[in-house]
């Protein structure tokens, strides 16, 4: 886990230095539309279903590989991206999901999470739990940030070191139960009081603790989404092959 103090927020520029308050392009019908950032500011994801760029960090780069766009992340403080605003609705039923690549064997490294205060709101990533490679979907119930209030749901019976996996957290209000998905496997579920609405924007590649920036992921992230509804395993199992049929995300970044 890499704690230290929260780094510079990135700024933006015409010159296309990055920016936390950003936003992407609107959906359009020209070239521009398979772009994996913002035209005019290559260091801003751009948002093909909604209008919220992420901007990354000073230590996260795109990299080119099979015909497609990945962020990458160095395990540092510096190595993170950030959104404009919070892209998800605690309150209310969502699904967030990201293909992730993990190269690290130990420690805490989350791929996406919310929130910039004294904790996170829901993380998503890797971890050593009970003495296992996991992965964990994890969100937080009470206002202080206390791991006696947060619920998660792991999976630690898969294989998460240098192998693409797509992990999806779902969170049903109605039911208050989160459910951790690995590919298109549910791992689990738990139950929960409801998720703490605590302030900031969505993160990738770190989540927030005690005030303080940590769990720096150390890999490969893309086709990054988010739903305003918790999917089921039909939709999670479209999700996988990349046929959502009439399901649309709101946001969605490097697909």
């Amino acid at each position: 886990m890499d704690d230290g103090k929260p780094a510079d927020k990135p700024t933006a520029s015409s010159s296309g230095s990055p920016s936390p308050s950003g936003s992407g392009q609107p959906p359009s019908k020209t070239p521009e539309d398979d772009s994996p950032t913002v035209p005019g500011e290559p260091n801003l994801l751009r948002d093909r279903n909604g209008k919220m760029g992420i901007a990354l960090g000073p230590g996260a780069s795109l990299g080119e590989l099979n015909q497609r766009t990945e962020v990458r992340f160095k395990g540092a403080a510096d190595s993170y991206a950030q959104g404009a605003e919070a892209a998800v609705d605690v309150s209310k039923s969502f699904t967030v999901s990201t293909r992730a690549y993990n190269v690290t064997e130990g420690g805490s490294r989350m791929a996406v999470s919310q929130g910039d205060g004294d904790s996170y709101s829901f993380e998503l990533g890797f971890e050593v739990v009970g003495g296992k490679k996991a992965w964990v979907f994890r969100v937080q119930t009470g206002d202080k940030g206390q791991a006696a209030t947060a619920q998660q749901v792991v999976a630690d019976n898969v294989d998460t070191t240098k192998k693409w996996a797509l992990l999806t957290g779902t969170y049903d209000a109605e039911k208050k139960t989160i459910a951790l998905w690995v590919d298109d496997k549910q791992a689990g579920q738990a139950q929960v009081s409801g998720i703490w609405a605590g302030p900031g924007p969505l993160q990738l590649g770190r989540a927030r603790h005690h005030g303080i920036w940590s769990a720096s992921w150390d890999g490969a992230l893309d086709h990054i989404r988010i739903f305003d509804q918790a999917l089921g395993q039909e939709q999670i199992t479209g999700l996988k092959n990349n046929k959502l049929g009439k399901t649309r995300p709101t946001h969605s970044w490097l697909i």
